[in-house]
C-alpha cells in the first residue's frame, strides 16, 4: 500500500483512540443523551493510554485494566468507569478494531439514607435566618438567597434547576418558570403561586436595573454568571446553624426544600379530601419526574412523617407502599 493510501486511511477520524472518542460522543449528543461524565471518563481513558504508550486501533485489556484499577478510587467510580469504556469498546468494535470489553463486575453497596424532611417550625427559623442576612457590599446573599431559597422551596425545584434560571425563562405576568434540560433531559413549565410572582417580580427589579434576557436569575458576581452549587451549599450550611438546625450526614442540605414542597402538597391534598391516584400524576409533572416511582417515594415520606396521611396513603396505594419494619402501618 502506498504511503498516500495508507495516509488517507489514517485520516479516518476513528483510526485513532481520541478519534473513537469523538465520534462516540457526537454521536451520543446526537441521539440527545446527556454524556458529560462518561465523556470525561473517556477522555481520561484516551489520555491514559496516550501517556503509557499504548497503540491505536486496538483496546487491549491491559490498557483497561490499568486505567480501571490502576488507582485508589471508590468502588461506585470504578463501577461508573466501567460502564463507560464499555460504551467505548463496543463502539470500538463497530468500527472495526479489536477492542476488550470490560465486566462491568464491580460490586458498589448502596446506602439508603432516608431524606430529610423539615418540620413546619423548622422552615420558619430556616427562612427567619435567610431574611436576616445583612446586606454587605462583598456579596450580594442578602439579595439572592431569600429569594433563591424560595423558589426552591415554593417550586418543588432541583438546585441546578433553579441556578441555570434566566430573566427569559420568568414569566412574571402569567406567573410560571420554564425550567429547560432538567435531569431527565426533559424542560417543563411550571406555574408557582402570586405571592411567589411578586417576590421574582420585585427581585428583577432590584437585582437587574438593567436586564438582559439571557441574564441568569441568581448571579453572585454579574448577572452572565451562575452562583456555583457548593457555593449555595456553603452558605445552606451557614443558616442551618443560625436557625439552630443540627447537619448531618445525609442533610439537611438544599434538596431538602424540594422534599419539602412535594411534601406539603401532597399533606394539603390528603387534610382536602382529593384522591391521590389522580393528583399524583400531577406533582410528578410538576417536579419533572421521568415516571410515577419518584413521586411515590415522596408519597413514603409523607406517609412516614404525618401519620394521619397513611390511612389514606394506604386505601390508595399500599401496594406500593411497604410497611415500616416490624409490619407496623
Amino acid at each position: 500500500m502506498s504511503s498516500a493510501r495508507r495516509g488517507r486511511v489514517r485520516a479516518v477520524p476513528e483510526a485513532t483512540l481520541q478519534g473513537l472518542v469523538d465520534a462516540l460522543v457526537a454521536s451520543r449528543h446526537a441521539g440527545g443523551y446527556r454524556f458529560k461524565v462518561p465523556e470525561r471518563v473517556l477522555r481520561q481513558f484516551a489520555a491514559h493510554c496516550q501517556r503509557e504508550g499504548y497503540p491505536d486501533g486496538s483496546i487491549t485489556k491491559e490498557a483497561a485494566d490499568g486505567f480501571l484499577y490502576g488507582g485508589h478510587l471508590r468502588a461506585s467510580t470504578i463501577r461508573r468507569n466501567e460502564l463507560a469504556l464499555r460504551q467505548l469498546a463496543e463502539h470500538a468494535r463497530a468500527a472495526g478494531w479489536q477492542a476488550y470489553v470490560p465486566v462491568a463486575a464491580t460490586r458498589v453497596r448502596v446506602r439508603h439514607q432516608p431524606p430529610y424532611v423539615f418540620t413546619d417550625e423548622e422552615v420558619r427559623r430556616l427562612f427567619t435566618a435567610i431574611d436576616s442576612q445583612p446586606m454587605s457590599s462583598y456579596t450580594n446573599k442578602a439579595l439572592v438567597d431569600p429569594v433563591l431559597f424560595r423558589v426552591l422551596y415554593g417550586a418543588g425545584l432541583r438546585i441546578s434547576e433553579a441556578l441555570h434560571l434566566t430573566l427569559a425563562d420568568v414569566d412574571t405576568r402569567s406567573g410560571t418558570l420554564r425550567i429547560r434540560d432538567s435531569k431527565n433531559g426533559e424542560s417543563r413549565t411550571v406555574p408557582v403561586t402570586s405571592r411567589l410572582t411578586a417576590t421574582l417580580a420585585g427581585y428583577i427589579a432590584a437585582a437587574h436595573p438593567g436586564p438582559e434576557t439571557s441574564d441568569h436569575m441568581f448571579y453572585s458576581v454579574a448577572p452572565g454568571r451562575p452562583i456555583s452549587q457548593p457555593t449555595i451549599y456553603l452558605r445552606f450550611r451557614g443558616y442551618l446553624a443560625d436557625a439552630g438546625i443540627p447537619h448531618f450526614t445525609g442533610g439537611p442540605h438544599p434538596h431538602s426544600l424540594r422534599h419539602g414542597f412535594a411534601v406539603a402538597n401532597l399533606r394539603r391534598w390528603a387534610g382536602q379530601g382529593a384522591d391521590l391516584a389522580v393528583t399524583l400524576p400531577y406533582l410528578a409533572c410538576y417536579m419533572g419526574h421521568a415516571d410515577l416511582r419518584g413521586t411515590q417515594y415522596y408519597l413514603r415520606l409523607t406517609a412516614d412523617a404525618y401519620p394521619e396521611v397513611m390511612a389514606r396513603a394506604q386505601l390508595r396505594f399500599g401496594y406500593v407502599i411497604p410497611p415500616p419494619p416490624g409490619g407496623q402501618q
